[in-house]
């Protein structure tokens, strides 16, 4: 989701939603995208006397349609508000343990489907009405209430924005001007530490869709971008929900809303409920309980499940982090603290959907108790206030990432296991999003450590060794420098391997996460320079490996061309079977050697994290025993580059993961009896957000 903005077309003509539409797909190359259509409808109630005055207090009711869902907005006049609770309460008091009312003064419900508020009309205990009775005489329980409507068409312009434009219609018919609503794309906020340049942007776009019709009187309805801003960083308006330990089984019955038990209901803040709340600390004891047993608990994680995943760009990422201070550094916090945990329930829920005997495979239940374990300690992580807390967090997610830093190999052998019962399909596509998942955790969980140390240790400079950064991100990456260390390090361990020469557009720099670039290189290079002077082996000096670069004007793109032969393994019948995690496309993943170095990967207190730094410390620390005799090399799939350790099959599903990861794509092509050309392309403007699927 976008930012958005709004505008009234005020005194449109009648045929103005069809101008508008002619001009969008003639003049803007736009496309039709499906209806837009709202409802808004108000009800009222009457309560009995006002206390102290012979006058009735009302009750109000205000609903809106959108799609499949309705939301509601109830404001009662009699009831506390928030802070009227909080001033009565002693002083000294905290505000969680404070006795709650049934509800409070303004009450917001979100209903599926659009049926249900029919029901909630006839389950209110009070009688509601129409604001404006349609119909004379009509029942007055369940009415359709005074309504407006929103009747249009929405459109694509390119791929960075969507229009929606729609007639305004009175409950009687009558046309009242014209709706009309950008949203654009790739940015769910605008950062600008200057100026807000919200307005200007959504202005420009909403006065291009607009006909050429003169006196076009338009009323624009926008938000700045340091109130977006809070909306994307600060969620701690969610607090109470994500305290809550469990929903009563029996709904206590109240004077308002009837709920029933088994109807699945989320609990939103001054929901009119009765709640037990979870006030255990996160640093209490959290043991694993057996899979079996965690395997259908479900009512905390379903809160969190239901929850969409709050998606976010690298230049989100950059602009954040730049301007980085106390209150910024503690709202990251929050931000991942509550950030983290709907990422986690989202995987356990694909893995609760899983056949059970997947799920049972040696190394997928390890990762199920982990990632359920995880869970457990961030949602009951109490909120971050002060700088001090900062840190005792950050030591809280670096000890989680340490506890994780065996999920690959472990998840790897749990799915090679498990590939019998899955089809190709459905286990690469579960592999994709685990890991996904995964990248994007660490992602936001290191980024936040990097932007502390610098917070903590009071550092003013954003560069190293000449390369500028922002937490984990380098703003100037220089392409052509991580290519020449990648290719260094592999020739400093096999002195023989062929040179890499480097041609094309060589000053190529780009703001992205050097870590991940640099992982794919090492990955496509090893795999290159092992072919080639595998495949070479009688020649004096085997032919070098070929790098060009080409930035483009949205992507950067690196090909990696070599003389090893190809693919010509007679069991791997596409390159894209390399990318793939099932047997039926890669039968080696069930390999006894594979397997075995799988398990010696995930039960070492290393694990495996996928990163350059970590395959070099392993060639170092076991330069004894590795020959250097390159008798891997006899090995096809070797030849072709499977992974990052001999047999185990990672190096190319992950370093395509990686790509794909903000929007990339990574494609091998081979010329069997020539070589191999592999094709890396990566977003350079930073908009794309995170590839992470739901």
């Amino acid at each position: 989701m976008g930012f958005t903005g709004l505008a009234r077309w005020v005194n449109a003509p009648a045929e103005g939603l069809k101008l508008v539409q002619e001009n969008i797909l003639s003049n803007h190359n736009g496309q039709y995208k499906g209806p837009w259509n709202l409802s808004v409808r108000s009800y009222r109630s009457t309560l009995g006397q006002t206390p102290g005055f012979q006058l009735p207090t009302e009750r109000t009711m205000c609903a809106l349609t959108m799609d499949q869902n309705v939301f509601v907005l109830v404001e009662d006049p009699l009831a506390p508000s928030r802070a009227d609770v909080l001033a009565a309460a002693p002083p000294g008091e905290a505000a969680a343990y404070l006795q709650r009312p049934t509800h409070y003064r303004t009450t917001f419900l979100t209903l599926r489907p659009p049926g249900a508020l029919e029901q909630l009309l006839t389950q209110l205990k009070a009688r509601w009405v129409s604001v404006r009775p349609p119909v004379a005489g009509a029942p007055q329980r369940g009415q359709s209430g005074s309504q407006l409507t929103i009747e249009g068409h929405i459109f694509a312009i390119g791929t960075d924005w969507l229009v929606r434009v729609g007639n305004v219609i009175l409950a009687g018919g009558a046309v009242k001007g014209m709706l009309l609503e950008a949203e654009y794309l790739p940015l769910p906020v605008l950062h600008s530490p200057i100026a807000d340049g919200t307005s200007e942007l959504l202005s420009n776009l909403l006065t291009s869709v607009l006909p050429n019709i003169s006196d076009a009187k338009t009323v624009a309805v926008t938000i700045s971008d340091s109130q977006w801003e809070d909306v994307l960083w600060d969620r701690e308006e969610e607090e109470e929900e994500q305290k809550e330990r469990e929903i009563n089984e029996k709904q206590m019955e109240v004077d308002d809303i009837y709920a029933s038990g088994d109807d699945g209901a989320v609990i939103r803040r001054k929901d009119w409920l009765g709640v037990n709340r979870d006030r255990r600390s996160a640093g209490e004891s959290t043991t694993p309980s057996p899979t079996h047993r965690l395997f259908y608990q479900n009512k905390q994680l379903e809160l969190y499940a239901a929850k969409e995943a709050n998606r976010l760009t690298l230049r989100q990422l950059v602009f954040f982090g730049r301007s980085m201070d106390e209150d910024r550094l503690i709202k990251s916090a929050n931000y991942v603290r509550t950030e983290l945990p709907v990422r986690i329930s989202h995987r356990l829920r694909d893995m609760q959907k899983l056949p059970f005997i997947v799920v049972t495979q040696e190394g997928v239940a390890k990762v199920y108790d982990l990632y359920w374990t995880a869970f457990e300690k961030f949602r009951r992580y109490p909120p971050i206030n002060s700088l001090e807390d900062n840190a005792a967090f950050c030591r809280f997610l670096a000890n989680i990432l340490r506890e994780h830093s065996t999920v690959i190999p472990t998840l790897a052998l749990g799915l090679s296991l498990s590939s019998p019962h899955l089809s190709p399909d459905e286990l690469d596509s579960f592999m994709r999003r685990m890991l996904v998942s995964r990248i994007s955790r660490r992602v936001l969980a290191e980024h936040h450590i990097a932007l502390s140390e610098k917070i903590h240790s009071g550092r003013q400079s954003s560069s190293t060794q000449g390369e500028p950064h922002v937490g984990i991100i380098f703003t100037g990456l220089n392409v052509r420098r991580s290519i020449e260390k990648c290719a260094n390090l592999l020739r400093q361990r096999k002195p023989y391997w062929p040179e890499v020469q480097i041609d094309g557009h060589l000053d190529t720099t780009f703001a992205y996460i050097k870590e991940h670039l640099e992982y794919i290189l090492f990955e496509l290079l090893k795999n290159a320079m092992r072919a080639t002077s595998s495949y070479n082996r009688s020649a004096s000096s085997p032919a070098p490996v070929r790098v060009t670069i080409f930035a483009g004007t949205n992507d950067i793109g690196v090909r990696i061309s070599d003389q090893g032969g190809g693919l010509f393994d007679t069991k791997v019948k596409t390159p894209s079977d390399l990318f793939s995690f099932s047997h039926n496309r890669n039968a080696a993943r069930l390999q006894d050697s594979r397997l075995d170095t799988l398990r010696t990967l995930s039960s070492s207190p290393s694990g495996l994290r996928a990163t350059v730094g970590e395959q070099v410390d392993r060639w170092q620390q076991n330069s004894d025993s590795e020959s250097d005799s390159d008798d891997d090399a006899s090995n096809p799939e070797m030849e072709a580059g499977v992974g990052p350790h001999a047999g185990i099959g990672i190096g190319l599903p992950m370093s395509s993961i990686f790509a794909k990861y903000f929007g990339g794509s990574l494609e091998m092509v081979s010329m069997n009896g020539w070589g191999t050309d592999a094709y890396l392309r990566v977003p350079k403007l930073g908009t794309n957000l995170e590839g992470i699927e739901v």
